[in-house]
């Protein structure tokens, strides 16, 4: 809204009204002549007025009287800014340039979020998710195998061990006797002359066999690990969040916390706990303090210090592939605490506090509630007994029972429950390290009842659908998590017993099948994976031939009473069409016959009116014949000969499988090789690897060509260097474009600077300003004129006679030296009177 400026003594009579600020800007601009500028100034004129002291008043009267012309409408304007601009003592003072406040509501977009909800992602979104789900597991991966290097360092060790008081290394000590690592002092021998009465018997017992462990009162490393665990849930102190997944976040803020991180803040509810090096975490080795991860990691350098097989364990926390809730972003106000006492300790202090005498509530909260109250551990330690040579998990600040050796106890490892889905946490792959920088994976031991896939799925990549390919190994299954895990799993040669064993004990279990209820019905036959009725097949499923049924089922009462046969779901078989077929590299045998006849289903324009003729000219609906796995064979072509490229009817070569590729010729999966092997001129054919389906049309998918196995150098290099010229193309380009943009600029800046030289600096800053009323700004040159009283009473619009003045028909163009600052040009020569009057009509 523009500033109020106040009126002066006005009318009662109405006066005409203006035209709108949009009409105004939409009328074109017109060059005033000479006499057009004469006629202005007569105008302004008045009986008892002068150019040398024009009043407000007249100029009011007079713009009312111009107004009713219809002639001059595209002269308004211009009259309007004269209306406003105030003169002489009453003039308003220049409004003060204040800020603007513009209030944007900001919307969290999320580029990976399908846009509207109801629409499914597709297939790009999920694309882009497991690749970064992919890579977020690898980088997990690297990150534990730096922090297992770093609970190595021997330094550590040192201080790890200098800390324990003189019970714990009691404790140790009875420990290493007990398993047989060290033999007892010998105890001093009694005088001869007591007598065997007088035998103390409280006394403790000596070994029959020096060098044996102790197990009378079962493994002594499982008391020795919780006398461990007590001591350290008391002394080492959390004091930052430890890592966690938070979601897809939206763009902007992605961008905000990257902007916040850039600019070096060390926030660690946002940003996490940062050590950038090994001295770092050797200093919180020395205090004792840290996340509840680097808690974990120091107790298992702990007990590697004390010369125990411990493995670092990790339960990582990638960023999810799916679009289910827990991997959407919570906001801050979402994840606000609850309890009055949650929202006061969830601030943590950024120093170490002091270490507390006794243990009390507020550590106790303030350890869970620094890592968004997940009450379930991230890292732990496995430890091999030396004893028994038995795996024992370890956990030391979060859960009650600090050893886990019973399924129930084991079972506690794995997230589940409201504060689990709260602080986003899953079990997807969970990773022992080792001390030799081996790792392994254990997710099966810390799944309920060790089932698989259990709780992982939906949470970890899983494992491809075994491809029936004729190999000496059987069929070619791949795990993508088993693959990543080649590069950390021990060598063959470096396996010890323990491994065979544990091996063994981390077999997957298949989900309990519930018990059958007695008697069949249609709905627990429809749901069952045992059996099935015919009539319940799909579409592409058909009975094996030769399968005969188990049982009859009978359905239905009195007269509408039929007996069904029930099949075993084993003799289900999956058939295709022969054209579904050829896109998995198999063809049909001779001779063979279709298992079922079904209508064909047309998808494309030209499919269906193909069907649709048929239709008419057989009078029913066609159907095509599906065919089963056992009625195929691969489609092996014939070698090339004369290094001639095989083509179909379309001009290029179906590649869905590669043994689709004839013997002889190879695959260049690369783009823009046509035009290479055309300029090359060598036989080729376009490599169609699938088809995309869209408004109602198959188009190809075209990747690369297949060319003659001697023409594959030739054509790789001749692409090399076409895409070495490609790119230097576009770089000279790209430059050129950059260094033609900066010309314009350049030559901007002379051509402004050469006006401003030659006619001066015709425009003012505040003028430049769009936050600033036009109307109000009075040029520097023009002085406030003095208006009488009489000037208020005194209105007009009409022409004074005998004012007009001669026309100048002599005219002439010449170059003006350069002015004071705010004035105005007018690159014509006049001579001293109308150089006079044009300039009173310039200063209005």
């Amino acid at each position: 809204m523009p500033p109020f400026v106040p009126g002066k003594d006005h009318s009662t009579q109405d006066t005409p009204s203006k035209r709108g600020l949009l009409q105004a800007l939409d009328t074109p601009p017109k060059s005033a002549t000479l006499e057009e500028l004469k006629a202005q100034k007569i105008s302004l004129e008045s009986d008892s007025s002068s150019l040398s002291s024009l009043s407000s008043s007249d100029l009011e009267n007079s713009a009312n009287s111009a107004g009713v012309d219809d002639d001059v409408d595209d002269e308004e304007v211009n009259w309007e800014d004269v209306l406003a601009a105030p003169s002489g003592s009453n003039a308003a003072p220049t409004p003060e340039l204040r800020d603007l406040d513009i209030t944007i509501q900001k919307n969290h977009v999320s580029l990976t979020e399908p846009l509207g909800g109801k629409k499914g992602p597709s297939k790009i979104e999920r694309f882009i998710r497991i690749q970064t789900h992919c890579m977020h597991v690898q980088f997990l991966l690297f990150h534990n195998a730096i922090r297992n290097w770093w609970i190595n360092d021997p330094e550590i060790h040192e201080i790890l061990r200098e800390k324990l008081p003189e019970g714990i290394k009691k404790e140790i000590q009875r420990w290493r006797i007990a398993a047989g690592l060290e033999t007892p002092k010998p105890t001093p021998k009694q005088s001869s002359k007591k007598r065997k009465r007088d035998r103390d018997w409280t006394e403790d017992s000596s070994y029959v066999e020096p060098n044996r462990p102790d197990l009378s009162r079962g493994d002594p490393t499982i008391h020795l690990l919780k006398v461990l665990a007590a001591y350290w849930k008391k002394h080492f102190k959390i004091t930052s969040p430890g890592l966690h997944k938070r979601g897809y976040r939206p763009v902007s803020v992605l961008e905000e916390e990257l902007r916040a991180f850039n600019r070096g803040e060390e926030d660690e509810n946002r940003f996490g706990e940062k050590i950038q090096d090994l001295n770092e975490f050797r200093e919180h080795a020395r205090r004792l303090y840290g996340s509840r991860d680097v808690g974990s990691q120091l107790f298992t350098a702990l007990l590697r210090a004390l010369g125990l097989e411990t493995r670092l364990v990790a339960s990582l926390q990638p960023i999810g592939f799916g679009w289910a809730k827990i991997e959407k972003y919570a906001s801050a106000d979402e994840r606000a605490p609850n309890s009055p006492v949650e929202s006061e300790e969830s601030s943590l202090d950024e120093g170490l506090p002091p270490r507390p005498k006794g243990k009390s509530k507020i550590s106790n909260k303030r350890q869970q509630l620094a890592d968004g109250d997940s009450p379930f551990p991230t890292y732990w330690s496995e430890v091999e007994s030396p004893v028994t040579q038995e795996i024992i998990p370890v956990e030391s600040l979060i859960l009650p029972n600090s050893v886990a050796m019973t399924p129930e106890l084991l079972a506690a490892f794995e997230p589940r429950g409201a504060k689990a889905e709260k602080a986003k946490q899953v079990i997807a792959y969970v990773v022992a390290y080792s001390p030799d920088a081996t790792a392994k994976d254990v997710t099966i031991r810390y799944l309920r009842r060790q089932t698989w896939p259990g709780k992982t799925k939906g949470f970890r990549i899983p494992v491809e659908k075994p491809v029936e390919i004729e190999l000496s190994t059987g069929p070619y299954v791949y795990d993508w998590f088993k693959a990543t895990m080649r590069g950390y799993i021990r060598p063959r040669d470096k396996r010890t017993t323990v491994d065979e064993k544990e091996d063994l004990s981390l077999v997957a279990k298949q989900p309990e099948k519930k018990a059958p209820k007695e008697g069949d019905t249609l709905q627990s036959l429809k749901a069952s994976k045992d059996f099935v009725l015919e009539r319940f097949l799909r579409r592409e499923e058909a009975l094996r031939p030769g399968a005969s049924h188990v049982r009859m089922f009978i359905s239905g009462k009195g007269a509408k009473q039929k007996e069904e046969k029930v099949y075993r779901r084993s003799d289900v078989q999956k058939c295709l069409s022969a054209e579904s077929w050829h896109k998995e590299g198999r063809r049909i045998k001779l001779g063979e016959l279709p298992l079922k006849l079904v209508p064909i289903r047309a998808v494309t324009r030209n499919r269906k009116l193909e069907v649709d003729r048929m239709e008419r000219e057989t009078g029913e609906k066609p159907k095509q014949g599906l065919y089963a796995l056992h009625q195929t064979e691969y489609i092996i072509p014939d070698p090339i000969q004369d290094g001639i490229i095989p083509k179909n009817e379309y001009g290029n070569i179906d590649c869905f499988t590669p043994w689709m590729v004839p013997k002889g010729a190879v695959h260049i999966p690369w783009p823009a090789t046509v035009r290479v092997c055309k300029k090359l001129r060598v036989d080729y054919a376009e490599a169609v690897i699938g088809f995309e389906f869209g408004s109602k049309m198959a188009v190809p998918i075209i990747q690369g060509v297949v060319v003659a196995a001697e023409n594959e150098d030739l054509v790789k290099d001749a692409w090399r260097a076409e895409d070495a010229q490609r790119r230097e193309r576009e770089r000279l380009k790209q430059e050129k474009l950059i260094l033609t943009t900066w010309r314009k600029f350049i030559m901007g800046l002379r051509i402004s600077e050469r006006i401003q030289e030659e006619y001066g600096d015709t425009i003012e800053t505040e003028s430049q300003n769009p936050f600033v009323n036009q109307r109000n700004i009075i040029p520097s040159d023009v002085q406030p004129v003095d208006r009488d009283e009489a000037d208020y009473h005194e209105r007009g619009g009409f022409l004074v006679p005998g004012e007009d003045e001669p026309e100048h028909d002599q005219l002439g163009i010449q170059a003006q030296p350069r002015k004071v600052e705010g004035s105005r040009e007018v690159p014509i020569a006049l001579d001293n009177d109308t150089s006079e009057e044009l300039s009173d009509i310039e200063s209005v």
